[in-house]
């Protein structure tokens, strides 16, 4: 599949043009990552936001649990979904761990590039940030599901 499609498909860059695409696709790159490996580490520096094009990736985070730390997966992400959002916003850090659970292909964007781009073209900004919030909010609506069944548990 084209780096254009990747996006296209992506809900972060529903609707956007052609010509805004291209812009995108600009500053993107290629990545591949085996089972196993990690995509990003919770609280490292968000250097670039993901889209799957394939496989699927365990979004994690770390929980204290007495005098351990456990990794609690809080949501799967898939093909067509986009990790890493951190990189487009202040601290730019990973509020998540990535770790693939298959083969997995991206399309990766320069987040530096690509906050300098939505400061630039505010339309753009304002198209790639409205839909981003509902991935933030979906996000957060998981972890606070895990979460609380593991206080249950």
């Amino acid at each position: 599949m084209t780096t254009r499609n990747v996006l296209k498909q992506c809900s972060i860059f529903e609707g956007l043009s052609e010509i805004e695409l291209e812009k995108i696709m600009a500053i993107s790159r290629s990545a591949q990552w085996e089972a196993g490996d990690a995509i990003f580490s919770e609280m490292g520096s968000a250097a670039e936001m993901y889209v799957l094009e394939k496989g699927r990736v365990a979004l994690q985070m770390s929980l204290p649990a007495g005098q351990v730390t456990r990794r609690v997966t809080v949501d799967v992400a898939g093909k067509n979904e986009a990790l890493g959002w951190s990189a487009l916003v202040e601290p730019k850090r990973y509020t998540l761990s990535a770790i693939c659970l298959e083969p997995t292909s991206v399309v990766a964007v320069d987040g530096a590039k690509l906050r300098s781009l939505l400061e630039a073209d505010q339309g753009l900004g304002y198209k790639i940030l409205r839909q981003l919030i509902n991935v933030v909010a979906s996000r957060l609506d998981e972890t606070r599901k895990v979460l609380l069944s593991e206080r249950l548990a």
